[in-house]
């Protein structure tokens, strides 16, 4: 077994309505697995010196709770597999013993040069090592729905700030914009289920359009360019809405 297990005191300026929002849950994720690579020895900036990097294929997160500010949390992670292109990388969060969220990200390995997966060396899967658990088996592909209309649109210029160490925006900053392109009458609306596809990078000063559809309890996210024939990303979310929230406490009053 090889996990790893990283401590955070979630920062209070972090926070939303004093609770640590999807982004930078996502952030603490991301910097566990980091700190895990270089304990090993496979630090980003000892890959990219090799003209390798880790881009981020998939996410699926499953938020039983948000961690409110000040609260420490234990964020474990490990290896779970490789296959040829693609790594599956697990995470779970605890507050004490209760464990809050749990996730799966599904990494590529590319080639700085040509910006294209390759196959991952066997000297890089010894290092990391598989423990064969896995929070989810599957990350489904999110499709464009027929039946739905756009309930909102949100058009964004990529800026400085947003582009990390691989010269695309950052992976958090695609949940950052959710929260953006949420119609108002969702605005205070807290994810539970996320599942996110990327599909193109996008760079400094690209202008991405986000189209947002809602079905029941869930909300689909599109980002794309202006003529929308490029997909830079897929999102679906899901969440508790208060109609589904009192229909669960009803029922378990009526099973006491």
């Amino acid at each position: 077994m090889n996990k790893y297990s990283r401590e955070f005191i979630v920062e209070e300026f972090l926070c939303r309505d004093k609770e640590l929002p999807l982004n930078h849950i996502i952030n603490y994720l991301i910097e566990t697995s980091n700190c895990h690579s270089k304990s090993m020895g496979l630090s980003n900036e000892e890959l990219v010196k090799n003209g390798y990097t880790w881009m981020l294929y998939k996410w699926k997160i499953n938020i039983l709770k948000y961690p409110k500010a000040f609260e420490k949390i234990n964020i474990i992670t490990w290896t779970s597999s490789f296959k040829s292109l693609i790594t599956s990388r697990e995470y779970e969060i605890f507050l004490g013993s209760e464990k809050i969220a749990s996730a799966t990200a599904k990494f590529l390995l590319v080639d700085l040069k040509t910006r294209k997966p390759i196959n991952i060396p066997k000297k890089i899967i010894e290092i990391y090592k598989i423990y064969d658990v896995k929070n989810f088996d599957k990350i489904e592909r999110i499709n464009e729905p027929k039946d739905l209309e756009i309930i909102n649109n949100f058009d964004y210029k990529i800026l400085k700030r947003d582009i990390d160490f691989n010269k695309h925006v950052n992976n958090s900053i695609y949940a950052e914009l959710l929260y953006e392109a949420l119609p108002t009458k969702f605005s205070k609306v807290k994810f539970t289920d996320i599942n996110i596809n990327y599909t193109k990078e996008l760079k400094l000063g690209d202008h991405v359009y986000i189209d947002v559809y809602s079905k029941e309890n869930g909300l689909y996210f599109f980002f794309k360019n202006r003529e929308r024939n490029i997909m830079y990303a897929r999102v679906l979310t899901e969440y508790i809405s208060w109609k589904k929230f009192f229909q669960m406490v009803t029922l378990l009053i009526e099973n006491l």
